[in-house]
């Protein structure tokens, strides 16, 4: 998965915007960690209890 990311970094620290490979719609973070949760894939194996 490819992801286009938009960082601007100031004195309240990063912010920015990251497009999806194959979306139109941007998805805002706040900070290093919330631009961490918006770089992971979703998880599209199954339900968590299908895993024995």
């Amino acid at each position: 998965m490819r992801f286009i990311v938009d960082l601007e970094y100031g004195a309240d620290g990063v912010h920015g915007l990251v497009t999806r490979e194959g979306e139109h719609r941007a998805e805002p973070f706040h900070g290093w960690l919330d631009l961490l949760r918006v770089l992971e894939t979703p998880d599209t194996r199954g339900y968590p209890w299908d895993v024995p």
